[in-house]
């Protein structure tokens, strides 16, 4: 990892309470503001390095970018909250068990603030079977599916994937309706019927919802940012301060439930990463050895110079490292290589009968992008 004073003063800020002796110390040295900047944005940071040089010597024209997009992350938020309430109570009126996550709601269990996330999406979690009524109850408020899927294309959805989008013009809001907690293309045993089975009530804006139960949560985190190979310092800070946060956490409970989802060493990843990144203590029962720890030195060392969402074939080489069993990886690979998704549905529109093309194309398609890709890079190294 690059340790220049830019990245040691993201790292000081990624957490709930800042060590003020070390902040000072490092804004005692020369700072290239733009980066700094840049770096955080990236990261999913602004909000908390706000919150922490606020009243600081830093200089006052980056000060004032900083309150600036403070002040417009929180107006986003506070939009976010007014119509994910919306759709959440809309959804109890008709029925349809409901849980929040992610978003605004984490960023108050995990930093004590709903506006220290970057705002992004609405994520609601519901039970397969209640995904037309869902989806009714959605374009009646103005929300569309996006992109819009014929009859075959979403029940191959619905069967291989995980969440879909449904968007309003009005700010471009976006709900990410999910009926399962990953597509099937990552294999992870943990479903939605068993975590909303065991929600937990919290409020949010005055309002009491239903979010993951404490276990789950911290099962889902280390998931989510093992699938998106832990290229966010917000992912391991939130993971972080939502351990920190759940005192009463029942260590043997995750592990057993990371073992029943075969996400054994996902969680392993994540809870190496905390050590790494935060003084958060996990109990040493719980990660024997050092599984996962060469793995958490990669994450570090790329954790400055890697930004961007990583191409397929890294992301299933990475995966048999991630996965407990090599036959999941191999599923899993299998699946991204044959399972049609939205860009060759996008990409060529074929009637409804030939649907099962797809499962042609979708190899077709990817060898058109991977060969482009390469040669592409080839020129450029040459």
């Amino acid at each position: 990892m690059n340790h220049n004073p830019e990245n040691e003063l993201i790292l000081c800020c990624a957490r709930r309470e800042v060590d003020a002796i070390e902040l000072r110390r490092l804004l005692q040295q020369e700072i290239s503001w733009e980066y700094l900047f840049a770096t955080a944005q990236a990261h999913g940071l602004l909000p908390l390095l706000h919150k922490h040089l606020s009243g600081t010597s830093v200089p006052s024209h980056f000060l004032s970018r900083l309150k600036r997009e403070s002040v417009a992350n929180s107006q986003n938020v506070l939009h976010l909250i007014a119509k994910q309430l919306r759709v959440y109570r809309l959804f109890k009126e008709n029925n349809i068990p409901v849980a929040l996550f992610k978003g605004p709601l984490l960023a108050q269990m995990a930093y004590g603030e709903i506006s220290l996330r970057q705002a992004g999406d609405i994520d609601l979690l519901i039970n397969r079977a209640h995904f037309a009524q869902a989806r009714t109850l959605l374009e009646s408020l103005g929300y569309e599916m996006s992109p819009r899927l014929t009859s075959p294309q979403l029940a191959s959805h619905l069967n291989n994937h995980c969440e879909l989008q449904f968007m309003r013009d009005e700010w471009f809001t976006v709900v990410d309706l999910h009926w399962d907690l990953a597509p099937r293309s990552f294999v992870f045993n943990l479903h939605a019927e068993e975590v909303m089975s065991r929600l937990q009530s919290v409020s949010l804006a005055g309002t009491t919802v239903e979010t993951f139960g404490a276990e789950d949560l911290v099962l889902y985190l280390s998931m989510h940012g093992a699938k998106h190979l832990w290229r966010r310092l917000e992912w391991i800070a939130s993971l972080a301060e939502c351990l920190r946060a759940i005192p009463d956490l029942n260590w043997d409970l995750l592990v057993q439930r990371a073992e029943q989802a075969h996400a054994t060493r996902m969680l392993a990843l994540g809870l190496r990463l905390v050590e790494k990144f935060s003084d958060v203590h996990i109990p040493s029962h719980v990660l024997p050895g050092r599984e996962m720890q060469q793995a958490a030195d990669e994450v570090q060392d790329q954790l400055f110079n890697t930004f961007g969402a990583a191409d397929s074939t890294e992301t299933n080489l990475y995966n048999l490292r991630i996965m407990d069993r090599k036959r999941d990886a191999l599923v899993s690979i299998l699946r991204a290589i044959f399972v049609p998704t939205l860009p060759d549905w996008q990409a060529l529109a074929l009637p409804a009968p030939l649907h099962s093309l797809y499962y042609a194309f979708r190899p077709l398609r990817l060898s058109k992008v991977y060969t482009t890709s390469l040669w592409r890079r080839m020129r450029r190294d040459a």
